[in-house]
């Protein structure tokens, strides 16, 4: 274990597709403002920076990049995911988010796809370990051109690859994307293993984080034969205990549905991996009002959608209470239309924040109503 990840950044939300947009990441960081965390966001291929140009459009750039993050006391703890088929196109898109104020940038090895695996990215790399190493010291060198010396360089990948889940073919992989892929004055590349080998073909990406099995002890014996080397391990954690279990052995650890299905999870987190105090934690009213203000001033600049702003939400709360918010929700963003006809932008009259007011009103009379039925129920049928 290299143990230089440092004691703030031992957890890590993982990228995640529809999910860690810059949105989602603005809430979890007002769930967790304690900067314990990285936060990573979803895949951005490089030629969106080396021929699409994106960092001169903000109105695109902010639909991916996490600015708001980048310009705050945790920039830090951002890690930005990219797709790259090509050392030219990484290098442009690691020297352009550089100039953004990113620190850390990763290379995605692990994404099985078909349309990414036709890209040429993603786990189909891991097949062609010497390609992968131009690929990341392309990054390396743009991550230390001109005396950088805080952005790092990571590759996220799989333990296998379709049939061959064997510790010889990880083993290259790592050792030729280590040896060859670090730049003369770069650091050292980070790896993270998602515990998991991913099927290529026959299987969909949702069904790759699921159906082939953990495979925690390949990981640990990767861990064990590269102690220089800085690994965090990712598949299947979600109880605080199995971080624990995993934080004694790893440098550190990596999580995806469970933050997904519940942001919360970084709370729990925080009080008892980082040992924050339980009345020092956000509560859910105060994080709402925060990101429905962050909202209003995004859409404001942006024109971003309802529907996307609103995404982060829907797994805000859980159980019945969860379920009714959503539909409000839902509900009235999909009821508010554009200002006038043939509006680009999608700016409402309404603003975000009055929406989810609502909505939550709404929901609260509805959940109180359904609780004090059951009651009536349950006091008719003892009586």
């Amino acid at each position: 274990m290299a143990l230089r990840l440092g004691r703030a950044f031992r957890t890590s939300v993982a990228p995640m597709i529809d999910v860690t947009d810059p949105y989602f990441l603005r809430l979890l960081r007002l769930i967790s403002p304690f900067g314990n965390h990285r936060l990573w966001t979803e895949m951005v291929h490089a030629n969106a920076f080396s021929r699409g140009r994106i960092q001169l459009d903000p109105k695109k750039l902010s639909q991916h990049i996490p600015l708001h993050e980048l310009q705050s006391d945790f920039a830090s703890g951002i890690v930005v995911q990219i797709g790259a088929s090509d050392p030219e196109d990484a290098y442009a898109a690691v020297s352009e988010l550089a100039n953004l104020g990113v620190r850390h940038v990763n290379l995605n090895c692990g994404c099985p796809s078909r349309n990414v695996q036709m890209g040429s990215f993603g786990a189909v790399l891991m097949k062609s370990p010497e390609y992968t190493a131009d690929i990341v010291r392309a990054m390396s060198e743009a991550a230390s051109q001109d005396g950088r010396e805080s952005l790092t360089v990571s590759v996220k990948c799989r333990i296998g690859i379709d049939e061959d889940e064997s510790p010889e073919f990880l083993r290259r992989f790592l050792t030729t994307v280590s040896s060859r892929g670090r730049a003369t004055r770069g650091s050292d590349i980070e790896f993270i293993l998602h515990t998991r080998r991913a099927w290529l073909n026959g299987l969909s990406p949702e069904q790759n984080r699921t159906i082939p099995q953990l495979n925690y002890v390949r990981a640990y014996e990767m861990i064990k034969e590269y102690p220089q080397t800085s690994f965090i391990v990712n598949g299947g954690l979600d109880t605080v205990e199995a971080v624990k279990e995993h934080l004694s052995a790893a440098d550190g650890v990596m999580i995806g549905r469970k933050i997904r299905e519940n942001p919360w999870f970084l709370s729990q987190l925080d009080q008892h991996i980082y040992g924050i105090p339980a009345d020092q934690l956000p509560d859910p009213i105060g994080v709402l009002s925060e990101y429905a203000n962050f909202v209003d001033q995004v859409h404001e600049s942006h024109g971003t959608r309802y529907s996307v702003l609103a995404r982060p939400l829907f797994g805000f709360f859980h159980g019945r209470k969860g379920r009714v918010l959503r539909r409000h929700l839902a509900h009235a963003v999909a009821q508010i239309k554009p200002l006038g006809k043939g509006v680009v932008d999608q700016r409402h009259e309404v603003k975000f924040s009055e929406l989810l007011q609502d909505a939550l009103a709404k929901s609260e009379m509805e959940y109180a109503q359904s609780m004090s039925d059951e009651e009536d129920v349950k006091v008719a049928q003892t009586g």
